[in-house]
């Protein structure tokens, strides 16, 4: 069994537990599956809204995809949220990745 089938048996067993799939997400996008990666960052931030790890690589990848409103709207969120919890490495990182758009 490969990393990916590990990582989808572990999110069928805890489907809220967010780990597994961000690092589903990166295994994803790591084979060149960015729509797969960004749809499982997109479920992840649906069940578990404040993963803010989540929003940069989410952002990075539907810019990827050409979605570059989208892209921002996430890098966005992801300030907000960032801010919110006084994240200022992760903001720093976020407010970056948003000036290269």
């Amino acid at each position: 069994m490969d990393r990916i089938d590990q990582l989808r048996k572990f999110i069928a067993a805890q489907p809220d537990e967010p780990f597994p799939r961000y690092a589903l997400a990166l295994e994803l996008k790591g084979k060149g599956d960015n729509a797969g990666a960004a749809s499982e960052l997109h479920e992840l931030l649906k069940r578990k809204p404040d993963y803010l790890a989540a929003f940069l690589q989410l952002g990075m990848l539907e810019q990827a995809l050409g979605r570059i409103d989208a892209a921002r709207e996430t890098l966005r969120n992801g300030q907000d949220l960032a801010r919110r919890k006084g994240d200022t490495h992760t903001l720093s990182e976020l407010t970056s990745a948003l000036e290269t758009l």
